[in-house]
């Protein structure tokens, strides 16, 4: 995967904040039975998490 330097900051912001917009609804379901719609979201917020990782590891190489 190859994104310009340019770019990197502001996807990276871009994902905090779906990242933060996850956690907030995942924060109204704590507590409760694991619903479809909790694994999803938890399922999601992983893979934003890898894909953080990755995007934040790109100019490092």
């Amino acid at each position: 995967m190859e994104i310009e330097n340019k770019y990197q900051s502001i996807l990276l912001e871009a994902m905090e904040e779906l990242m933060y917009k996850i956690s907030m609804e995942l924060e109204l379901l704590k507590g409760q039975s694991m619903t479809p719609r909790r694994k999803f979201l938890t399922k999601k917020q992983k893979e934003i998490e890898e894909l953080q990782h990755l995007i934040s590891n790109l100019g490092k190489r």
